[in-house]
């Protein structure tokens, strides 16, 4: 496989999130999952599928490969590509998610292709190649590869996802889809896909411990505000209750107790948890500051500020003096530590 101009980009949520944007995508960010517990899915649900960056080894194990047609997968034709491919594998299989015009065209101009093509059809695409390339780090100097040590520092990202009530993973360096199992409630979906990712981890911990499991979701923001709206129409029940004047009231089919003593109370945890949910959403747009801010930082070329920088301490007679001191610690600390 060639990488055709396609650069490697970072794991970092803030990075695919982004990426996600530009690309039209709407109402979609993604996180960083630190454990396969039930707690951290709850945290983020509803979690549309998952991201799983792994270093890759030659599987020689068989896979069973699904002949659903209905899935959107394509073959991983362009090497540097597959972290924008994992993501395009979730975004074309959930019709809930706004994947915006350009990228509905592209979807429905490559539906029938075979796999090959589609993954041709990827690197081709103006938009999602140079998406991923806005990522790429600054390369001030040119080093030469050594091509024998490339394949040890591999690493492959894939996805998994629930579609038409099976899990499914998605593999670009596959043939095609692999079912893992199947669900009986959207919400369960990840406890199929957990005992594999597990097993894949375990599998290859004695050799290596660098894996990154990132959660695609609806936009945290608006899903803290949609809990928020129905918390205050609750409240709003509460109130219109708690305010009748009659005392002896006994309609309970609305689930409120007729208790005014008890609706205080309800009412008191409704207030808690909305300020609770407010705070939050105050988190997460100072987290979407701070991604901006990297991301920036990624993008941007520190090298002539550097040189200028070493220029001007020559000049001011304290580069040399530095590199002494520099020299001084570095040898001070080797003697220590023997």
């Amino acid at each position: 496989m060639e990488d055709d101009g396609w650069c490697t980009i970072e794991s970092d949520p803030g990075v695919f999130t982004e990426l996600i944007t530009k690309i039209g995508v709407k109402d979609i960010q993604v996180e960083e999952l630190y454990s396969l517990e039930s707690f951290e899915y709850e945290r983020l649900k509803p979690i549309l599928g998952l991201i799983f960056l792994f270093k890759w080894v030659d599987d020689k194990e068989p896979k069973q490969i699904s002949e659903n047609t209905d899935i959107f997968f394509a073959n991983q034709v362009i090497n540097n590509a597959c972290a924008t491919q994992a993501i395009l594998s979730i975004l074309l299989n959930n019709k809930d998610i706004d994947i915006g015009e350009e990228l509905s065209n592209f979807k429905s101009f490559v539906q029938e292709f075979p796999p090959p093509m589609k993954g041709e059809a990827i690197g081709n695409s103006d938009l999602i190649r140079e998406t991923h390339n806005s990522f790429a780090i600054p390369q001030p100097f040119i080093f030469s590869k050594d091509k024998s040590k490339s394949s040890s520092d591999a690493f492959h990202f894939i996805s998994f996802i629930p579609f038409d009530g099976k899990v499914y993973e998605l593999d670009g360096l596959k043939q095609g889809p692999i079912c893992l199992g199947e669900y009986t409630d959207i919400d369960n979906w990840l406890d199929v896909v957990t005992g594999v990712i597990q097993s894949r981890m375990e599998k290859y911990s004695e050799k290596e411990i660098r894996f990154n499991l990132m959660a695609v979701i609806k936009n945290r923001t608006s899903t803290l505000k949609s809990k928020i709206s129905d918390l205050e129409k609750r409240l709003e029940l509460v109130d219109t209750k708690f305010n009748r004047h009659d005392s002896m009231d006994t309609d309970d089919s609305d689930g409120l107790p007729t208790n005014k003593a008890d609706l205080q109370v309800i009412k008191g945890d409704i207030e808690m948890e909305i300020d609770n949910l407010n705070n939050e959403i105050v988190l997460e747009k100072e987290k979407f500051k701070v991604w901006r801010e990297e991301n920036i930082r990624r993008k941007h070329n520190f090298m002539p500020f550097l040189l200028n920088l070493i220029k001007s301490l020559a000049e001011k007679d304290k580069l040399q003096p530095m590199i002494d001191a520099a020299k001084a610690s570095a040898a001070s600390k080797s003697s220590s530590s023997k």
